[in-house]
């Protein structure tokens, strides 16, 4: 299992993933989105382009290991192993150029299935629950596109799994552009 972090304005004690894209959009996939970054969390615990929240909470959580044939990362090729699970599910051959960045990847796959032109909600969850079905759970990004090899950031695909290990609530502050925590405001809920 490995640690990320969640951050939100609201208390709960499952994931529920039709919500999926209400706080950050979908940018990097259907899922929920995790970060390793305690202080990327913390500040995400505050809705975009909103009044601050009254309250604000940041989980910790585990979810599955990362291996080469279990999650995509959005700027790098897809692995062999993946791209051939998909290519017998599908029954049909994906074009190379589709294989080489995560994100375009996931993109047609989700196009392919819905049969849309645009990338949208509902070929992002296609895109999701069919990876899932197969044994990728989560896309990964860096969290600083300078940093490739930093702290990561991911869309698990189901929220199965992702285990909530602790819940606290925390005061946030604006500094500059960021949501900060306030010093020694958690608290365990």
């Amino acid at each position: 299992m490995t640690t990320f972090y969640h951050g939100s304005p609201e208390l709960f004690d499952q994931f529920d993933l039709s919500k999926a894209g209400d706080g950050t959009g979908i940018k990097f996939g259907f899922g929920v989105y995790l970060t390793e970054s305690e202080a990327s969390a913390v500040h995400y615990s505050q809705p975009r382009h909103q009044p601050l929240a009254k309250s604000h909470y940041l989980y910790t959580v585990e979810i599955p290991g990362l291996t080469d044939d279990n999650h995509i990362v959005s700027a790098k090729p897809v692995p062999a192993s993946i791209v051939e699970r998909v290519e017998t599910k599908l029954g049909k051959p994906i074009p190379k150029e589709k294989t080489l960045q995560g994100k375009e990847f996931r993109k047609w796959l989700g196009l392919t299935l819905t049969g849309g032109e645009t990338v949208d909600v509902e070929s992002e969850r296609a895109a999701a629950e069919f990876l899932d079905g197969i044994g990728v759970f989560c896309n990964v990004w860096p969290q600083a596109q300078s940093k490739p090899d930093g702290l990561k950031n991911c869309a698990v695909f189901n929220a199965a799994n992702v285990r909530i290990v602790k819940r606290e609530r925390i005061e946030v502050e604006l500094k500059g552009k960021k949501y900060v925590l306030v010093e020694n405001s958690k608290q365990i809920v």
